[in-house]
């Protein structure tokens, strides 16, 4: 029986040193597994990362030119608010001028008829 016994422990025991060495090579083919996927990992996180710093800048250069072309045409509207100012100004003139013009006209025309009523008799 004690044969039998230390049969059965070194057969236990031949086991239990399979077993970690099974358990010691999985156990590394983890740690690289884990590792490659944590460079794997880390170089998608620099990729987004880089990405997102493209869209930050894009988005810079959008809201740049964005502002730019709103100040433009701000700086439009204020020229055409100006020259349409200038226009109805300029009308409001013309208006006054033809107004004194054809009074003008008239009283000459008055004094015309005025004039040659009495060489007309």
């Amino acid at each position: 029986m004690a044969e039998s016994t230390l049969l059965i422990v070194r057969e236990n025991s031949q086991q239990i040193s399979e077993l970690r060495e099974s358990i010691g090579q999985q156990g590394a083919e983890f740690r690289e597994s884990i590792g490659q996927q944590n460079v794997a990992l880390q170089e998608s996180i620099a990729e987004v990362v880089s990405m997102i710093s493209g869209l930050a800048q894009q988005q810079a250069e959008t809201d740049q030119r964005f502002n730019n072309l709103l100040e433009d045409a701000r700086t439009d509207r204020k020229r055409i608010d100006q020259t349409l100012e200038d226009m109805r100004r300029d009308r409001a003139i013309n208006e006054n001028e033809h107004r004194a013009f054809r009074e003008t006209f008239q009283t000459l025309l008055a004094e015309v008829v005025r004039n040659r009523g009495p060489l007309a008799e």
